[in-house]
């Protein structure tokens, strides 16, 4: 059985919440990279995939509003937040905040779960809150396929 230790990536790409998303989308192209771990003063503050980069295209309602008392008063908040990340310009206004990480011990079985049931794509590796590694979807499908017998080609 593989754990986490064995299959992260010991030197992940980070970014700044400040950085564009532009440059994030150049980054994640350039680098072939699902996504990135955002890192501001050395803590793990968030994570940044291609799918936060292409809600952006997504139409996208306006917010449903009610007057009352000569006030504009948003009848739903998760519509505001939709908003906010599809005009976001910087990776701050789009990353998931409060990522799911996970520690060396973790095993490949815990971490696919976690992958499948929380439809993520790259599952921070911390050690005391620190960022030491990340694992991308193409690290555990290469630990399962290694653990098939299959060689990597």
């Amino acid at each position: 059985m593989s754990f986490a230790i064995e299959l992260m990536n010991r030197e992940p790409i980070t970014v700044s919440p400040d950085l564009s998303v532009r440059r994030l989308a150049r980054l994640l192209l350039d680098q072939n990279l699902d996504g990135v771990c955002v890192v501001e003063e050395g803590k793990l503050v968030g994570v940044v995939t291609t799918m936060d980069v292409i809600f952006q295209e997504r139409k996208v309602a306006l917010p449903s509003y009610v007057r009352l008392l000569n006030r504009l008063i948003p009848l739903e908040k998760s519509r505001q937040a939709s908003l906010d990340k599809a005009v976001g310009g910087t990776v701050r206004e789009i990353m998931s905040a409060e990522p799911i990480g996970v520690g060396f011990d973790s095993s490949i079985d815990e971490i696919a779960a976690l992958m499948v049931d929380l439809h993520i794509t790259i599952v921070p590796v911390l050690n005391e809150g620190s960022l030491v590694g990340v694992i991308y979807k193409r690290d555990v499908l290469r630990a399962a396929l290694s653990s098939m017998g299959v060689d990597e080609a």
